[in-house]
């Protein structure tokens, strides 16, 4: 019993170092922006989706809101996402990558998840009225934007007053800014901080928008 706990714990320690060395070749490669759907495996892998767990319940989102999650990529929180804004919730997912959005539609579709709209839009142009979003979530997306402070606004824009923005981001990412650094974009793109959840290896920064 003991000897299978430590290969359990041995081969997760193996996988994560595997991980952490993937991750950071490629930032060493160069690449930057939206991960590509090619390499979306990297995000929505086991070792990822275990250490993940708790940001969901971090962005907090409740029952008949409007949610949206801008950068699902290859849904990696969608559907549980969807599902916490049951009943009388919905949840929009807004991507850049039309084979993102096609991996997150067919997700949707074998969960059975009937309250999810799916946009494929960039960060600037959403595709909401002004004012009708609840709660809107990034999950490590922020730095892959070119123009944050213009994304930002935007999501100002759809956000109604009152509404929560939550940030999170991740050490692994190679575009991992530091807790203070996100906090400031927002601040300037005119958002209050409420929380910091987290730590330094996963944080998640929740926000409102002045009423």
């Amino acid at each position: 019993m003991a000897g299978a706990l430590w290969v359990a714990i041995i081969g997760c320690v193996g996988l994560l170092f595997f991980w952490l060395v993937i991750v950071r070749l490629i930032s060493k490669l160069g690449v930057r922006g939206p991960c590509p759907a090619s390499l979306s495996w990297i995000v929505n892998n086991p070792i990822r989706r275990w250490y993940m767990r708790p940001v969901l319940d971090r962005v907090g989102i409740r029952p008949g809101e409007k949610v949206l999650e801008l950068g699902p990529g290859p849904g990696a929180f969608t559907i549980e996402a969807a599902r916490r804004t049951n009943p009388g919730g919905r949840l929009l997912a807004v991507d850049i990558q039309p084979k993102m959005i096609a991996v997150v539609e067919r997700k949707v579709r074998e969960a059975k998840q009937n309250n999810v709209e799916t946009y494929r839009a960039d960060a600037f142009h959403v595709p909401v009225d002004t004012g009708s979003i609840d709660r809107a979530f990034l999950v490590t997306v922020l730095p892959e934007i070119p123009d944050r402070k213009r994304a930002l606004q935007e999501l100002r824009r759809v956000l109604k007053p009152g509404g929560v923005l939550s940030i999170t981001e991740e050490f692994l990412d190679p575009d991992y800014p530091l807790a203070r650094t996100t906090i400031r974009w927002a601040e300037e793109a005119g958002f209050d901080l409420e929380e910091c959840l987290g730590n330094w290896w996963i944080y998640t920064l929740n926000f409102r928008k002045p009423k």
